[in-house]
């Protein structure tokens, strides 16, 4: 099969790692071509492993890149007139695009961060931002509506649907496929490390997150690390928790939770590999969101999933394993729902780690190769390709055009800035 991957962008982030991460492993048993569309330097192709299946294709700001042979175009998910538009796609071409992010197929009025939080800070602004494009919403609902039927945009969570289903007002009735996350690495699971943990967390308990310490983070782990260190001083269990990353906000860290059972180590930035060997070495359990929370996963590492907040986190939050989460979920912006006052669901998940290791230890590794393997997720990637059809020239071209607002943009994009990044 022919895949082609795009994304150019310069930076490391979530979706260069994720394409690169297929690649890799889709080129192993050499029965694929995969491309690759990026910059010269680009932070995909850099992280791609040189293979003779693997072909690069540099991509210029401004400049035209024509696909014009038969491929499989993987794509993050975007509303069609916020795609690139130096890419030329004849209909040998076959698109999947998926919905990484929860904003990712959401219209919006600017992309500066004030106007954005406004937007979406109220579903009746959002409403009348509707009533003003109305019919620009009901084609993108359609198209939308129809790509999804048709599985040619999958989601990564089931709360990245709910969000653009809330937003773009559709209906119920859709089949809806999912494509999740998945880990990768080099260490596996190690049933002798495991036994070794299950014998030595009845004296203490090495807990961990592992993760960037941004805004959106830095506010549900001080309230772990305040809930864990109450716990061990009322209990009198021994308890360290190891943090694994930095970040913008690290500066908010709560470290003046320790106590004579509660000690906060700060690990600072590891390699992956070097995570992978920390973890296995060192941690019984995971306290964690997203990818880093499937690197513990695939460990065998019982794994708490936390969620994302821009604020302090209040009283009653629910604590849950990642084997209890619902619709491939990594971690979502926490609701109302994610609340009950009074509830002991971090001294329940601490009695069960001491008393059940094991068992949870084979839970949590049974949902993720069940879930977020990139064995599990590859295979899917190839079934979905290989039942897709849905090409470009399908694209009603009302909606490829992009509006006042974006044409601004993009001159100002290409004359006075005269680069994208």
């Amino acid at each position: 099969m022919n895949l082609t991957f795009f994304f150019p962008y310069p930076h490391v982030s979530g979706i260069p790692v994720l394409f690169a991460n297929l690649t890799n492993y889709l080129l192993k048993d050499n029965k694929h071509e995969i491309n690759i569309i990026d910059y010269k330097n680009g932070a995909l192709i850099r992280s791609c492993k040189p293979n003779s299946k693997l072909n690069f294709i540099e991509f210029r700001d401004f400049e035209n890149c024509i696909i014009d042979f038969e491929t499989h175009l993987i794509i993050q998910a975007g509303l069609p007139y916020k795609l690139r538009q130096e890419l030329k796609i004849s209909d040998k071409v076959k698109i999947l695009q998926w919905a990484a992010h929860e904003s990712n197929l959401v219209p919006y009025l600017s992309r500066f961060n004030f106007i954005l939080k406004f937007q979406h800070s109220s579903l009746i602004i959002h409403k009348i931002f509707k009533l003003i494009r109305n019919r620009t919403y009901t084609i993108l609902s359609k198209w939308v509506s129809k790509m999804i039927d048709r599985g040619s945009i999958v989601f990564m969570t089931h709360e990245i649907y709910n969000n653009t289903a809330r937003y773009l007002f559709l209906d119920n009735t859709h089949s809806v496929t999912y494509l999740p996350n998945f880990s990768f690495g080099e260490n596996d699971f190690s049933e002798r490390a495991i036994l070794h943990k299950s014998k030595k967390i009845h004296q203490e308990l090495d807990l961990s997150w592992v993760g960037r310490i941004a805004d959106f983070k830095i506010h549900i782990l001080n309230y772990s690390i305040s809930k864990l260190s109450n716990y061990a001083a009322k209990t009198q269990t021994k308890i360290k928790f190891h943090i694994i990353g930095s970040g913008e906000s690290e500066k908010l860290l709560k470290l003046d939770c320790q106590n004579q059972f509660f000690e906060i180590i700060k690990v600072g930035t590891l390699e992956k590999d070097e995570v992978d060997k920390y973890l296995e070495k060192n941690i019984d359990a995971m306290f964690s969101m997203g990818t880093s929370a499937l690197d513990g996963a695939r460990l065998g590492l019982p794994v708490v999933l936390l969620d994302q907040s821009n604020t302090e986190i209040e009283e009653g939050y629910i604590f849950k394993f990642l084997f209890d989460s619902k619709g491939f979920d990594l971690g979502h912006p926490v609701s109302n729902s994610d609340f009950e006052i009074g509830n002991d669901t971090l001294e329940t998940i601490i009695r069960d780690l001491i008393l059940d290791y094991r068992s949870l230890s084979k839970r949590t590794l049974d949902y993720y190769y069940e879930n977020h393997s990139i064995e599990t997720v590859s295979l899917k990637l190839l079934n979905l390709l290989n039942n897709n059809s849905y090409s470009f020239q399908e694209i009603d071209k009302s909606i490829l055009n992009p509006g006042l607002l974006r044409k601004i943009y993009l001159f100002y994009i290409k004359e006075i800035k005269k680069t994208y990044y």
